[in-house]
């Protein structure tokens, strides 16, 4: 019996509502890091725990199959899809694992990635018994990651590591004088490793130096510091061990789930404003009243954990002291919903497990059946039936009242009621935002970026009103809510305008602070660890991954579908960006409707637009007040930097620029461009000459970087290295965009045509013409030659006597008469100047 083939999965399509994106591993044995996909949290923080595996040689998916790396420009994985058969409810069946990857002992080893109720249920416990004894015949290992296992505090600790991996051109030298200072061992903090190299190279490449060290370190089972315990900052004490020390393993995952576990899970252990530990709880849902009491209730128990005394702060709050101590208790072990007015107290039903079973199915069918018809189905009958059967009881059906109260139940849960309503997705819990801003550890760590409309429009320099909306482009660091970039655009954003975005948040911002007449510092800058993006085009193109995870290495986050609430801290700076900067404005179209009325009263250039618009994020959002972070932003993110760093993009902006630009590698068979005439290139239907360099490439495969806005100069790359340039003889050194490129060889073309045409044309009228004279000189001759026959048989026609007639009769043709030569004048004296006189050409 032969195997059926397994085809592989997209891996985008099954997310759903998981977060899904790409990270950047070098543990592909490549030069520059090769791209992972993951189509969950769960599953990054399980690509990021192989990445700094010191075991691990090499990890790749196993349920991708050539369809899914063809279209996302992958190296398809040796033995993906890796299908493993297994048999789940009598029926055979095939199972493709999230990661395969070999160990240093050469041998194979399989890991999942998943939330620990769903990998309980009996399917995947079928499949992981499956994997499990597949990796045992081979020797291996199986690992099964949760949200348990794989915290978030380890996760974010990797991230911060991991964006300081990239390579830079002082970073050998530096490391080099660093083995020197910082023996191998020896537990310092960063600062102080600092300090003693400060003079002699800039501190942020020192620093960067020592955190690609302890990467490195990491890496390989060298780093002695507990990534569970402590978060990654500057003022953290590290050691390195030495190149031959034995390798420090982590704690493996494990091979399977217990029945109950033995884990709970840990809140990330950063500074708050309270004592209490744990997570933390969104007040706003609660009423005025129920909201005083546990504001009342939290205040005392933080009290009573910063060490004062339980009766006397029972006595102040007006709490008896018994139930003072109880909250404190139930506070340790739940967090802050402890202290909710019966908020963790749940009264335990009285009807069967079955019955509310069959009830929730009832209740999420399509029909939408109603209280009455949930009771009274014939399924609550069978299942009574089957009930009693099983037990040897009579077994009652459910009362209505017993419905009643287990549908208003299930009411309370918004993702049923989503399901029963046949929502287009589920709507996302609402939580504390303070909890998750506060579980992140360092700025720049975690950003957004998104596209927004507004409802401005401008004018030409020469006062001509453009119809065109202006679209704005914001990159935010999600802990201090600093803006780290913003571009705007006439018209929906193209690539050129993100990579645009993305270079300004790399690069310092004085020169643009200056030219625009800001008040304040812009100190915002830096290269992200994670950029959070929704599913727009210019976020998920191909050449965006290229550019972030390949050349940048940074991580890229995609939000599910219909999840705004994803983006929370960018859709809330959109939200200020329309109330106090976009309708304030005296080009707004807001309440006119009318792009053109609107933008001849405001009078304003997109120049000046731009100029107010860097104003106003400068001078009014950074300074402004953050009631959540209770800080100015522009501060708050100075006081971050201090205190964790901020990875930066070391190399030069020339370099910088070649990375931005768009890369193109086709029109040979091997994927490849090649030279042309032996010192030109040919590209876009333009020649492109570089005498020098063109002829020693010729005959080799190279890739071109251009940038859409100016294609009259091509870069020139072999094997990632950049190599020079090509120019355009046709441009004349002049700056043309694709575009422009694009609709003169078009207009070109036409001309082309019609010229083409109209040539044919008169070649054929030429021709025409030639033939027709060629036969009416035959005509001609052959009349002629008619003629003089007939003249000579004109004498066999006519008699003698009209003979003599016709020649008296026939007219002579005049001589030609000519006139005498010319003589000059003998009088010298005459008034008159004589003309000058020609000698006519005699005709022959």
């Amino acid at each position: 019996m032969v195997t059926p083939a397994v085809d592989g999965i997209d891996l985008f399509k099954i997310a759903g509502r998981s977060i899904s994106g790409w990270i950047p591993s070098f543990k592909m044995g490549a030069v520059s890091p090769i791209r992972q996909p993951f189509c969950s949290q769960l599953e990054e923080r399980l690509l990021m725990w192989l990445e700094y595996h010191p075991q691990v040689v090499s990890y790749a998916r196993g349920d991708i199959g050539p369809a899914f790396a063809s279209a996302y420009r992958l190296p398809l994985p040796k033995d993906a899809p890796f299908a493993i058969g297994y048999t789940f409810e009598g029926k055979p069946h095939h199972y493709l694992p999230d990661v395969v990857g070999t160990l240093q002992s050469g041998t194979l080893f399989i890991a999942e990635a998943g939330m620990e109720d769903d990998k309980r249920g009996d399917r995947n416990l079928a499949k992981a018994e499956a994997a499990r004894r597949l990796v045992q015949i081979q020797r291996g290992v199986f690992w099964i990651g949760t949200e348990h296992t794989l915290t978030r505090q380890h996760h974010y600790n990797l991230v911060f590591l991991h964006a300081r991996r990239r390579a830079f051109p002082a970073f050998e030298e530096i490391a080099g004088a660093l083995q020197e200072v910082w023996p191998w061992g020896e537990v310092v903090t960063v600062e102080e490793v600092e300090s003693r190299l400060a003079l002699r190279w800039p501190t942020n490449l020192v620093e960067a130096t020592i955190w690609k060290m302890v990467g490195d370190g990491l890496a390989v089972g060298h780093l002695l510091v507990d990534l569970e315990k402590h978060t990654l900052d500057r003022k953290v004490p590290l050691a390195l061990l030495p190149p031959n020390a034995p390798s420090l393993v982590p704690d493996a995952l494990p091979e399977a789930l217990l029945l109950e576990t033995e884990v709970p899970p840990q809140a990330i252990s950063l500074e708050s404003r309270t004592s209490v530990s744990g997570p933390t709880f969104d007040a706003s849902v609660l009423s005025d009243a129920q909201r005083e009491r546990f504001h009342r209730n939290l205040q005392a128990v933080e009290q009573v954990l910063a060490g004062a005394q339980q009766t006397s702060v029972a006595a102040s709050s007006g709490i008896p002291r018994s139930t003072l101590g109880r909250l404190v208790r139930r506070t340790r072990e739940l967090g802050q919903i402890a202290c909710v007015p019966l908020g963790t107290y749940v009264r335990k039903t009285t009807i069967h497990p079955a019955f509310q079973e069959c009830i929730r199915r009832l209740f999420l069918l399509s029909t939408r059946l109603s209280m009455i018809a949930i009771a009274e189905h014939t399924e609550m009958r069978q299942m009574a039936a089957r009930l009693s059967s099983q037990t040897g009881a009579d077994v009652q059906i459910p009362s209505y009242k017993q419905v009643r109260t287990e549908i208003a139940r299930l009411k309370k849960d918004p993702d049923l009621v989503a399901v029963r309503e046949r929502a287009k997705s589920l709507s996302r819990p609402r939580s504390s935002p303070e909890s998750f801003v506060l579980s992140i550890p360092s700025p720049a760590l975690l950003t957004q970026v998104d596209e927004h409309s507004l409802e401005l429009y401008v004018v030409t320099p020469d006062g001509i009103a453009v119809t065109q909306r202006v679209h704005a482009a914001v990159l935010i660091c999600v802990k201090t809510a600093s803006i780290l970039g913003a571009v705007l655009a006439l018209g929906p954003l193209k690539e050129e305008d993100y990579m645009r975005l993305v270079k300004q948040a790399l690069e310092p911002k004085d020169r643009l602070v200056g030219i625009n007449g800001c008040e304040h510092s812009w100190p915002c800058y830096g290269k992200p660890a994670i950029i959070f993006h929704d599913r727009g085009k210019i976020f998920t193109s191909e050449r965006a991954r290229q550019v972030l995870v390949d050349r940048l290495g940074i991580i890229t986050e995609q939000a599910p579908p219909y999840a705004p609430s994803a983006k929370g801290t960018v859709e809330s700076l959109f939200r200020w960006m329309t109330q106090r900067f976009e309708r304030r404005m005296p080009n707004t179209s807001h309440g006119i409707h009318d792009a053109k009325t609107a933008a001849e009263a405001g009078g304003m250039t997109l120049e000046e637009l731009e100029r107010c618009f860097y104003q106003a994020i400068v001078d009014d959002y950074q300074q402004d007040w953050d009631k959540l972070r209770r800080q100015k932003r522009s501060v708050h993110w100075e006081h971050a930097v201090a205190q964790s760093g901020v990875p930066q993009y070391l190399g030069s902006g020339d370099d910088l620029k070649l990375l931005l630009m768009k890369a193109i590698n086709r029109k040979t068979p091997g994927h490849g461009y090649h030279t042309s005439s032996g010192n030109r290139l040919s590209f876009h239907g333009r020649w492109y000459v570089c005498p020098g360099l063109l002829s020693r490439l010729a005959g080799r495969e190279f890739e071109l970087y251009y940038d859409r806005r100016d294609i009259g100069v091509l870069y020139l790359f072999v094997d990632g290295t950049y190599l020079g340039e090509a120019y355009c003889t046709q441009f004349m050194g002049g700056r043309v965009s694709e575009w422009e490129a694009k609709a003169m060889r078009k207009y070109d073309e036409e001309q082309e045509a019609l010229a083409r045409e109209q040539g044919q044309r008169v070649r054929a009228r030429i021709q025409e013409g030639a033939g027709r004279g060629r036969k009416r000189r035959n005509a001609e001759i052959r009349q002629a030659e008619h003629g003089r026959q007939w003249d000579r048989q004109r004498e066999e026609i006519h008699t003698a006597e009209v003979l003599e007639r016709l020649a008296i009769v026939e007219e002579k043709k005049p001589a030609q008469t000519k006139l005498p030569p010319a003589v000059r004048d003998t009088n010298p004296d005459r008034p008159v100047r004589p003309l000058r006189i020609r000698i006519l050409r005699e005709e022959p």
